[in-house]
């Protein structure tokens, strides 16, 4: 057959024969990056070769040489079905004649390359009426080519859609891979050879700090041949840890790791994943920058191919490369459109962007495809809720299953999560270590039976205030972290009121989500400067002052201050907050340093029920699961005085256990969970129909923000109706926008439109704002509230629900 003198697009340029050898040229590259074996290669040749010949027929090629003609359903048969007709079982079948599914299993993925909910039935019509569709006087030199499909196909092709048949969906995922490589003209998979002399080349400016800024190696290829060329009495004196040579040496295989905070996790995952396809999986959006900086500036730093090794993905990922990356226009997005496509060998990447293919949209085949040659870390595992939990779960089963590597490397992992890690994943116990270090005690507890105050924060910094004028290398740096927002402003105006009492200045901090973007970032970077610690112990110098904070200290930022003074919520949390204190264990313990409050609001604890409503109907409510805060609370009073890490992971094995938290709230909402997502049908939601974080927050501009930005915002939203921007250009002036924003709680914004169409508020009606358009279909909404130094806060127009985050 002549496939060169038949249209695959209307560009009149590429045929049939040309997109077929792009495809070709694309699938060479993951066999020769060794991303899929012999059988799926030999198989996918055939794949690529028939998935388009259905556009051999009359309607399509006068289409494809005139663009006024659009496909019409009723009259055109989609080519997808057309091309199963094209493909020989026999061929197919010799490729593996034990195997009697891959011709099912070709024709599925051919058929399904383009989803249409009515494609069976589609299939059935077809074959009935063959003859009519390639008539031997408009194709003759196709009759030999045309082969009638099996007595009972429909049902074949049913089988296997899904994720029980691993084969058929990696298949089809793969050829939509290759699909979409062929026809956005872009690398369909850049080589990873540069991760491991780039860590060699971190382990060699450890050791020779002083001759960084001489360096002139001009690549890390160079890096790593220089290291081979040192003899034993050259070598670096500063090597891999216990740690990352663990993580080193079971690169090909499953593992779960547990290390304390500070002995190098990011370094071991690394390791881990080599020089292979990787993604590494964080689970907020300022830990993925941060570690993306690092092999950006420290790793990578003498490559000039970064646009081709590592990128992040998550919501604002455009919106970061266009403040941090230089380039033009064309090479930011063509970087962007790399990332999204998975084409970039190293991805850092939230749990969002990956784990969606869980809900079996159509084309979700595409993901975990590439997921199943790759290597995936997921950090800080216990971070995620019940909700996510199962969700992640229940994606590395699946991925495991296909051939993909899965790391997990935590500081805190809790013994009913691992046995459901142990159960769903299979991984062997000599896969699994734990890696802490008792030579340096970092932390001393004080249990305080009693809620968090501003009078106990104050005393303490006073104390320790008049203790550094005889003691020049005491710190006085109080880390403050509560549970909730609301308690954290209120605590922060206490703390001001009463230190103003004493002195007319002092350092006095607060840090939380809900600042807007411009000034969140600000803080961040404060905080950051202001918890750094030297590597050695005569490097700590005085430094004092009080940061107010909530849990988005825990596991985002690096900083290391010399006392906690934190709410209980549970024992993972705790151990992840008193990871910001002494982390390099290089302060004396003789003091307490970590404050305990053990009493937190009753109606803040999730798993009880409360009667509300006049027919009494219980309602759940809260944020901190009961079961887990009670067993929580009791181990840590148990432990009152100097605690190791050993302690801490005898805490963790002794009380949260799977016995102990079966009937909890967490464990219930895990396994309805997990249960749901098992049982959804293949192709029953669109792509983006299902969210795996439920988002039910409202992106707005505080009033007293827009009030006084109001010229910025408004000069921005005009610059935007030029109508020659670029879709960088455009980007650029949409973050100048989008800086004067925060997130709030919907409910938070419904009590404000209540209050507007209600004459009932606390003494005025709400002001009206008229919404920010910044796109054809996008406005920002701006609302009255309150915003100043301690960030965004509501007005109470109606008695509200308490603050939960």
């Amino acid at each position: 057959m002549d496939t060169s003198k038949y249209w695959a697009k209307s560009d009149k340029v590429t045929t049939l024969v040309i997109h077929n050898a792009a495809l070709r040229e694309a699938l060479d590259k993951l066999y020769e990056l060794g991303y899929i074996e012999k059988e799926m290669y030999e198989l996918l040749k055939i794949a690529c070769e028939y998935h388009d010949l259905g556009k051999i027929n009359e309607m399509f090629q006068a289409r494809m040489k005139n663009k006024k003609l659009h496909f019409d359903l009723e009259k055109e048969i989609p080519h997808n079905v057309l091309s199963l007709f094209f493909v020989d079982s026999e061929r197919v079948n010799k490729i593996n004649p034990e195997d009697k599914k891959n011709y099912v299993r070709m024709l599925f993925a051919i058929l399904y390359h383009h989803y249409n909910s009515d494609l069976m039935r589609m299939v059935s019509s077809s074959k009935r009426q063959l003859e009519n569709i390639f008539p031997q006087d408009a194709f003759p030199d196709i009759q030999d080519e045309i082969y009638s499909l099996p007595i009972g196909i429909e049902e074949e092709i049913s089988e296997v859609i899904g994720l029980k048949d691993e084969k058929a969906v990696k298949m089809k995922g793969l050829l939509h891979k290759c699909d979409y490589a062929a026809s956005g003209h872009y690398p369909i998979e850049f080589r990873n050879d540069f991760l491991l002399s780039g860590l060699e080349y971190l382990l060699m400016q450890w050791n020779n700090p002083a001759d960084q800024e001489k360096q002139e190696i001009q690549s890390a290829e160079e890096v790593a041949l220089s290291e081979q060329d040192k003899n034993e009495n050259e070598r670096a004196t500063v090597d891999w840890n216990s740690l990352q040579y663990f993580c080193k040496e079971k690169q090909n295989q499953n593992i779960i790791v547990v290390a304390q905070t500070g002995m190098g996790k990011t370094e071991a995952g690394l390791l881990w994943i080599g020089n292979h396809k990787g993604f590494f999986v964080l689970p907020i959006r300022t830990a993925i920058n941060a570690i993306y900086n690092r092999l950006r500036k420290d790793m990578l730093v003498n490559s000039d191919k970064i646009d081709e090794q590592v990128g992040i993905l998550h919501s604002e990922q455009l919106e970061y490369y266009t403040k941090n990356i230089e380039g033009s226009d064309e090479d930011i997005y063509e970087y962007v459109k790399r990332g999204k496509q998975f084409s970039l060998p190293l991805n850092i990447s939230t749990l969002d962007q990956l784990f969606d293919f869980i809900f079996q949209y159509p084309g979700y085949e595409l993901k975990l495809a590439t997921l199943s040659y790759s290597r995936i870390v997921i950090d800080e595992i216990q971070m995620y809720n019940a909700e996510l939990l199962a969700y992640l779960i229940f994606g590395l089963e699946k991925i495991v299953k296909m051939g993909g590597k899965v790391a997990i490397l935590t500081a805190t992992l809790p013994p009913f999560v691992k046995e459901l890690l142990e159960q769903h994943l299979n991984i062997p116990k000599e896969n699994q270590e734990v890696f802490i270090d008792d030579k340096k005690a970092r932390h001393h507890i004080k249990v305080c039976d009693k809620k968090i105050n501003a009078e106990d924060i104050v005393k303490l910094y006073l104390k320790n205030k008049e203790a550094c004028k005889s003691n020049p290398h005491k710190g006085n740096k109080i880390l403050v972290v509560c549970n909730k927002i609301k308690t954290a402003q209120k605590i922060f105006d206490d703390v001001n009121e009463l230190i103003k009492a004493k002195y007319d200045k002092e350092e006095i901090h607060i840090f939380h989500s809900r600042f807007i973007k411009e000034d969140r970032e600000k803080l961040e970077k404060e905080i950051i400067e202001f918890g750094q610690t030297g590597n050695k112990s005569e490097d700590v110098v005085e430094k004092g002052g009080i940061w107010i904070t909530t849990s988005v200290v825990e596991a985002s930022l690096d900083i290391d201050f010399d006392y906690l003074v934190t709410e209980l919520q549970d024992l993972c949390s705790l151990l992840q907050r008193m990871g910001r204190c002494n982390r390099k264990g290089l302060k004396s313990v003789f003091e307490s340093n970590c404050y305990i409050y053990l009493q937190i609001d009753s109606a803040d604890l999730i798993g009880k029920t409360k009667r509300t409503g006049r027919r009494g109907k219980e309602k759940v409510y809260g944020f901190i699961d009961a079961t887990l805060y009670e067993l929580s609370k009791k181990a840590i009073s148990e432990h009152e005085g100097i605690l190791t890490e050993s302690q801490k992971q005898e805490m963790l094995q002794k009380y949260l256990t799977t016995e102990n938290i079966q009937n909890s709230y967490f464990m219930n909402s895990f396994k309805k969970t997990y249960k749901y997502v098992s049982e959804i049908r293949p192709y029953s939601y669109q792509k983006n129909e299902k969210k795996l974080r439920e988002i039910v927050t409202e992106t707005i501009i505080p009033s007293p923000v827009y009030e006084e930005k109001s010229t910025q915002i408004l000069e921005g939203v005009q610059k935007l109706k030029q109508a020659d921007l670029s879709v960088i250009q455009r980007q650029k002036l949409r973050n100048q926008i989008m800086e004067y924003t925060v997130n709030v709680p919907y409910y938070h914004w419904k009590s404000y439109q209540d209050a507007l169409n209600s004459k009932k508020t606390s003494g005025r009606k709400a002001k009206y704002y008229e919404p920010i358009q910044i796109g054809k279909y996008e406005k920002i909404k701006v609302m009255e509230c309150n915003y100043d130094k301690k960030g965004y806060s509501p007005i109470e127009w109606t008695k509200k629900m308490e603050d939960n985050e």
